[in-house]
């Protein structure tokens, strides 16, 4: 673009010399039109410009687009597909059929038959595990006399007897005894403890007794003991109800 404007600033200033020459040539008494340098100054510049504009609308502003090869790829021949074989298989599973004995594969290998499904299977036989015995002073209620709810003369004497299994280990002596627990006392009064009359071996029922007194007032009174080893270790509690009328 600067080539292009300094050929048309030269061509102007040669026209300009030009016609100077011929202005001053001529005779004078013809004057020659007076050449208003304003005017040519516009003119030059507009030409100019007018050039510019035309050498940058021949410039293409547009970025072509790439173009692309499709490429072909090779068309090879498919791989063939490994069908197994349909026919089923009588006895066993044939490993690598065909093939060389002496490979170390062999001919129809196959696999050992599964063994008949009426085959039976060795019984592991389990420990037994037993359960050991019961081990101390353990007792379970079997009845008592009176029942719960007997009803009874107010301040009358009577006994109270439980009927208890011995489901331990250990041998109850006359040493053993039942003693007041919680509730209402109804025992005869100064007497706390009760012992048994005889020994209660294991599994076998015992009796323990105390001596009572109905209460004076009437109402449901409710008594429990405990029966305890010869140390007053207690290992067992029952209990009565009775109404007093």
């Amino acid at each position: 673009m600067k080539m292009l404007n300094r050929t048309t600033a030269l061509r102007l200033t040669a026209a300009f010399i030009i016609v100077s020459i011929l202005s001053a040539c001529g005779t004078a008494a013809t004057p020659e039109p007076t050449l208003d340098m304003n005017e040519f100054a516009t003119h030059a510049v507009e030409t100019i410009e007018a050039d510019a504009t035309a050498t940058a609308l021949s410039i293409p502003t547009d970025t072509p687009e790439p173009t692309y090869t499709p490429v072909s790829l090779p068309t090879d021949t498919p791989e063939t597909i490994a069908v197994l074989p349909t026919t089923p298989v009588e006895s066993g599973l044939i490993i690598n059929p065909g093939n060389d004995p002496a490979s170390g594969t062999g001919t129809d290998n196959t696999l050992p038959a599964l063994p008949p499904e009426s085959a039976a299977l060795p019984v592991i036989t389990q420990p037994t595990a037993t359960t050991p015995p019961l081990a101390g002073d353990k007792a379970s209620y079997e009845s008592q006399s009176p029942l719960d709810n007997t009803h009874v003369e107010r301040g009358s004497e009577f006994d109270i007897s439980w009927y208890l299994l011995n489901t331990g280990t250990t041998t109850w002596t006359t040493d053993y005894s039942l003693r007041y627990f919680t509730g209402t006392n109804f025992t005869k009064p100064g007497k706390g403890r009760w012992n048994l009359v005889q020994p209660v071996a294991p599994n076998t029922v015992g009796t323990c007794t105390v001596d009572a007194i109905a209460p004076e007032n009437p109402g449901t009174y409710t008594m429990s003991v405990v029966l305890g080893n010869e140390n007053d270790e207690n290992f067992f509690i029952v209990d009565l109800t009775i109404v007093v009328d």
